[in-house]
């Protein structure tokens, strides 16, 4: 980050980007965000009109991967709104650095490779559209403050082609030619309207139910209390006045990320060192990657949070007493047990009333993350983390029998495990579900 910080102040300096434009640019970034699903549907909108850029979002079988689509939209619009926050210190980029090189076979994963020409032409297109944007919303208003950010954005974007170009060093790319395909532009950008929403915090894609984890009493400022709802584990934050709740899992192998080391607003995995940003969930060692989060809400002296629907209402107990503190650097960790009601089930339990087709429930069993699926009212079971990167398929989109996961668009055949769509070549286990009742019960060997 240091050595990219350096270079990204030198090229500042060259152009003249100022700390005052940085400040323009703050000021610009509720425009951008009102206008980031038309700026990020348009984009892709022409990408998709290109086959030299369409094949990269292509299945297998020669049709859109709508879910990697709308992950790349994602990743697409949070670059944007974090450089419009105007903080360019090294961490961003660092941040800057990690984007240019995931574009190129020095990246994490050396099968992707997008030519240099077409991350420019990105530059360009988002340049253009984010000076209308301004424009757009300034002109006829504040026409000095309209240019000056205009001016501000110009400058940066000069300092980001560099920043960006750099990573390719002396790699060239094959030339070919293709014609402009036709596309459906409205489809597009409503995928974008939903990427975004589904990213920055709008309805969530399945049903919630609220939860009541904690009193206040339980979780004093600058401490935290894992949870477990129906087998999710969550970790709760109160900090700076602010509660925060995360999924107690992170996304390298899946450790027990919530009870590690709390710096500041950094949150570090006491696995292998990965570390978030307690308040966004984002990861700050893989930028493409987040916990999932949720909502929480104080009512009077009791905490709730909201989970993904998947089981009757529960209240937090704790067993044998109120909850043991574990002392962990940065504050003690409260580990309570949510118990379902009005009657428990066991870890590898859940009632089939409560999980309605095309539903998801993750379960706990003997140490190993499940998760169930209702397919046409058929019930199945598989790993809940992706084989290619151990992504957790819970916050995934299911369609039909095809789960795929948004870490990087790996596709599984819930009814088997196979593996539909690339970058996972190994398959799923996969466990039996028999049904007693209403009560289904995953057959763990």
């Amino acid at each position: 980050e240091a050595e990219a910080g350096s270079f990204f102040r030198y090229m500042a300096e060259y152009v003249g980007f100022t700390p005052a434009d940085a400040a323009l640019i703050r000021q610009t970034q509720p425009i951008i965000a009102k206008y980031l699903p038309e700026i990020v549907g348009d984009f892709y909108t022409h990408l998709l009109r290109y086959p030299l850029t369409r094949r990269l979002f292509l299945l297998p079988d020669g049709t859109l991967n709508e879910a990697y689509l709308m992950l790349r939209m994602r990743h697409l619009s949070n670059f944007w709104l974090r450089t419009a926050e105007g903080v360019y210190d090294d961490a961003y980029a660092g941040y800057v650095d990690y984007v240019g090189r995931a574009h190129t076979s020095h990246g994490a994963d050396p099968t992707i490779y997008v030519p240099e020409r077409y991350v420019i032409g990105q530059v360009g297109m988002i340049q253009h559209a984010i000076s209308r944007a301004v424009s757009n919303e300034l002109r006829g208003q504040d026409d000095e403050l309209e240019f000056r950010a205009v001016e501000a954005w110009d400058k940066l974007m000069m300092v980001l082609l560099e920043m960006l170009a750099r990573a390719y060093g002396h790699e060239r790319e094959p030339e070919a030619d293709g014609a402009p395909l036709p596309v459906d532009a409205d489809w597009v950008r409503a995928l974008a309207d939903r990427a975004i929403a589904l990213e920055h915090g709008a309805a969530p894609a399945r049903a919630l139910r609220r939860v009541a984890v904690a009193k206040v009493e339980e979780i004093p400022d600058g401490q935290r209390k894992i949870v477990e709802v129906d087998g999710l584990s969550i970790g709760v934050f109160h900090h700076q006045g602010v509660w925060v709740a995360l999924r107690n899992s992170c996304v390298h192998q899946g450790g027990p990320v919530a009870t590690g080391a709390l710096a500041g607003e950094v949150l570090t995995c006491p696995w292998h060192g990965y570390q978030y940003d307690l308040r966004s969930g984002r990861c700050l060692t893989d930028p493409h990657a987040e916990l999932d989060r949720y909502a929480v809400t104080v009512a009077g002296d009791t905490v709730f949070v909201d989970v993904p629907q998947g089981g009757p209402a529960a209240a937090v107990q704790t067993q044998g007493g109120p909850a043991a503190a574990v002392q962990a650097q940065g504050g003690p960790v409260a580990v309570a047990q949510a118990q379902a009601a009005p009657a428990t089930l066991q870890a590898n339990e859940f009632r089939a009333a409560d999980l309605a087709a095309g539903q998801m429930l993750p379960l706990t069993v003997d140490g190993r993350s499940i998760l169930v699926y209702n397919v046409d009212g058929t019930f199945y079971a598989t790993d809940e983390t992706c084989t290619h990167a151990q992504g957790p398929l819970s916050i995934g989109h299911l369609d039909g029998k095809v789960i795929t996961c948004l870490l990087h668009g790996s596709c599984f055949d819930v009814t088997t495990g196979a593996v539909v769509c690339a970058p996972a070549t190994e398959p799923l286990k996969t466990y039996p579900v028999t049904l007693d009742g209403d009560i289904g019960r995953v057959m763990i060997a």
